[in-house]
């Protein structure tokens, strides 16, 4: 769970219902920057890096694959709380 937070980063979020044509917009602008050279240029001027964009099919299958059991979700909840691990 932990890598696939890091993997995506910030993702985009929409609310549920959004209409596929609004999101098919957003992803292809995403798409569009990423392929930009003006952008990559400034943004490795900014950053200090070259950007490593997660495309939204991307984002969308990490966060899909994400563990939904609740036994998964406590025992990670436990491992990134600040308090002691869990025992064996």
């Amino acid at each position: 769970m932990f890598r696939t937070f890091r993997l995506v980063g910030s993702p985009y979020i929409l609310p549920p219902g959004t209409p596929k044509a609004r999101v098919e917009i957003l992803a292809e602008a995403m798409r569009k920057t990423f392929k930009d050279p003006a952008f990559l240029k400034d943004f490795k001027k900014i950053a200090g890096a070259d950007p490593s964009p997660l495309m939204p099919e991307e984002q969308e299958k990490a966060v899909r694959e994400l563990p939904r059991d609740p036994e998964v979700i406590e025992l990670f909840k436990k491992l990134s709380d600040a308090g002691p691990l869990p025992p064996r």
